[in-house]
């Protein structure tokens, strides 16, 4: 859907890739673009008085993973957001995500290390929009030494087998680019892995205009270090989305090993801009019992390196 955001040869490769009818869904994109481009104005408008109201921030570093088909560059006002009040942040560093294979792994898994040895063995919050998300919950539960809490953005973690869930031609367009390991989003053991909430304060920031991703896909689990934000913002325009934005420094600025739901106070403005009877009671699924040396499954990343 945010095919026009890469850059000609990657996009040509991909609309290549693409039956006619997948591409005439693409170009549906558009309207998304629209809608993400006034949620970026907006925030340019409200930023003063959002950052005057935010939480100084305590400086620990902030990870922040784009969407599928994007990159640091789109998610940049974001990251620009949260620098501005204190946090150390970083980009994910692997170009345009198109998905999961070995090296962006590794990468990831490199790249969280490095973090987290540059400062001195601080926790990181994860942030992520979209397909993002699904690799910052991953990340957090195979490190939670490492990993402060999660923030997810428009992420279908709970849905991923689900055809439903997201439109069927980013799945196949999905499926193209990574052959090899499409396979592990969509296993029966797969799908309750990656419903479970890592074992670290989880947020997912939802929208039930959402465009792209049925927002019961994105509902946690309620369980005692689980949220669920309803905003409205579209998919593609939620990492500056002004309310998505006051929620992340909100929950960015809770004193690590303190952390408690997000409580925006009753009045007749933030029921509009969050609003009520938005969560679904779920029941916890059942631990999977997840070992990667059990699972046919393999890990999405490994534990050499990090402790």
């Amino acid at each position: 859907m945010l095919i026009f955001y890469l850059p000609n040869d990657l996009k040509l490769c991909i609309i290549w890739s693409m039956k006619k009818k997948q591409i005439h869904k693409a170009f549906k994109g558009v309207v998304t673009i629209k809608r993400s481009a006034i949620e970026r104005g907006t925030l340019a408008l409200s930023w003063n008085h959002i950052s005057k109201k935010a939480p100084a921030g305590d400086g620990h570093p902030v990870l922040v993973f784009p969407g599928f088909l994007t990159n640091d560059t789109f998610i940049a006002p974001l990251r620009d957001c949260i620098a501005e009040k204190g946090y150390k942040v970083y980009g994910w560093d692997g170009g345009f995500n198109i998905g999961l294979d070995k090296k962006s792994g590794q990468q990831m898994r490199a790249h969280l290390k490095q973090i987290f040895d540059e400062n001195g063995g601080q926790k990181i919050t994860l942030i992520g929009h979209s397909l993002g998300g699904i690799f910052a919950r991953e990340l957090a539960r195979e490190f939670p030494d490492v990993v402060r809490d999660v923030i997810t953005l428009g992420t279908p973690f709970g849905g991923m087998a689900d055809k439903t869930a997201t439109p069927g031609y980013l799945g196949d367009l999905y499926g193209q680019l990574n052959p090899a390991t499409a396979h592990l989003l969509k296993s029966d053991k797969m799908t309750d892995r990656l419903l479970t909430p890592p074992p670290v304060p989880t947020t997912s920031i939802f929208s039930k205009t959402d465009e792209t991703v049925d927002w019961r896909a994105c509902l946690n689990p309620i369980l005692p270090q689980t949220e669920n934000i309803q905003i409205r913002a579209s998919h593609a325009g939620m990492p500056f989305n002004p309310t998505a934005i006051n929620v992340i420094l909100d929950r960015l600025g809770q004193k690590e090993g303190a952390w408690q739901p997000f409580a925006p106070k009753a009045s007749a403005v933030n029921n509009i801009f969050y609003p009520a009877g938005s969560e679904e009671k779920l029941a916890a699924p059942k631990n999977p019992g997840w070992d990667p040396a059990k699972l046919k499954t393999q890990a999405f990343f490994k534990k050499s390196g990090l402790k």
